[in-house]
């Protein structure tokens, strides 16, 4: 048996015959298709996959295949001046400042960003109405931060349920679980144990030296304070690099593979790039259902990418009404770069 490994797969090649015609075992999927009743199944060569875990998960993250970014104090100028360019109009809004009270900022936020770009026009603020994925996804997420924090889980049920019932803000997601009906329960309880043993599986036991930290906060402000980046990751790795970028970002999903997931990596590195002479090297999502690592090396271009997308993003939540109910407007008009670089531009709807 021959093993491969691409990207986040290894491939485990099984030498079985070329069907008739072919041209012998290969790496590619494995085809499927109808077999006719009248017929024999033809067996087919193809890779078994199997997640990565242990030294080789952390080596895919460690080692992207490019050079790490350096530190680059006109970069991150550079960014920032763009930011601040795009984000102006709201700084310059009449009541941001009042006397002495200054009006809540603007926070921007990846779930909200996605909101924005996907749903356009206005849209009401508030909670995404639990469902039993969601509550997966939180519980999960709690016990990831455990089992790197302290190396072990013990039964997933009780140590999540245990966890969101110390935190107020979980209150009513706990008592819409409650309110499961006992299939629906069941199935919820056996998919986070499924989970967590993937997890127990094939994350190892991460260096102290490395920093490890979990519910990472990260915060930019920007057009006078009345803007807000605002992150928390589930898991940071590395020391903020002063000359080269040491710092990898790891996101935690529980469901399956969305195009948005990318968006939000890019969202994580450019709040650290702006927070931090160089950005992370590395920025990750980590699939608990599939046990599949999806890493993204930092670039110019992803970072460039990401304040696009910001900028358009934030002027489209500060034209929608906010929850206190009043009307919020962007007054003036901004283009933005439509290839992720400054001083290309084309018109954003916002």
């Amino acid at each position: 048996m021959a093993v491969m490994e691409t990207g986040t797969h290894r491939w485990e090649h099984c030498a079985i015959p070329a069907s008739p015609g072919g041209t012998g075992p290969g790496w590619g999927p494995a085809r499927t298709g109808v077999v006719p009743a009248a017929t024999t199944p033809v067996r087919r060569s193809g890779p078994i996959w199997t997640p990565l875990a242990g030294p080789e998960l952390l080596d895919r993250l460690r080692f992207t295949g490019r050079p790490r970014p350096v530190a680059d104090a006109e970069r991150a100028d550079s960014l920032r001046q763009f930011l601040e360019e795009g984000l102006e109009p709201l700084g310059r809004e009449p009541g941001v400042h009042e006397g002495s009270v200054a009006r809540p900022p603007l926070v921007v936020t990846k779930a909200r960003l996605t909101e924005a770009h996907s749903r356009p026009g206005p849209r009401a603020a508030g909670d995404r109405a639990p469902t039993p994925a969601i509550a997966c996804g939180i519980l999960i997420g709690v016990l990831f931060r455990q089992l790197i924090t302290t190396g072990s889980i013990g039964d997933p049920v009780a140590d999540g349920f245990g966890a969101l019932a110390v935190d107020d803000r979980h209150a009513d997601l706990l008592a819409w679980v409650g309110r499961l009906p006992d299939d629906q329960r069941r199935a919820l309880d056996a998919e986070v144990r499924r989970q967590a043993e993937g997890l127990v599986r094939r994350w190892p036991a991460l260096d102290p030296a490395w920093l490890p930290r979990t519910e990472e906060p990260m915060r930019a402000d920007l057009a006078g304070g009345a803007v807000v980046l605002a992150a928390r990751v589930d898991l940071a790795v590395g020391r903020p690099g002063l000359d080269v970028a040491s710092v990898a970002v790891v996101e935690v999903k529980s469901g399956a593979r969305r195009g948005e997931h990318r968006d939000d990596l890019g969202f994580y590195a450019l709040i650290e790039a702006l927070r931090h002479p160089a950005p992370p090297f590395a920025v990750a999502t980590y699939y608990t259902r599939t046990g599949e690592l999806d890493v993204e090396p930092v670039s110019d271009e992803l970072l460039w990418a990401a304040a696009d997308r910001t900028v358009a993003g934030a002027l489209a939540l500060a034209a929608c009404t906010p929850p206190d109910g009043g009307e919020r407007r962007v007054t003036g008009g901004r283009t933005l770069a439509g290839t992720g670089r400054p001083g290309e531009h084309g018109t954003i709807p916002g």
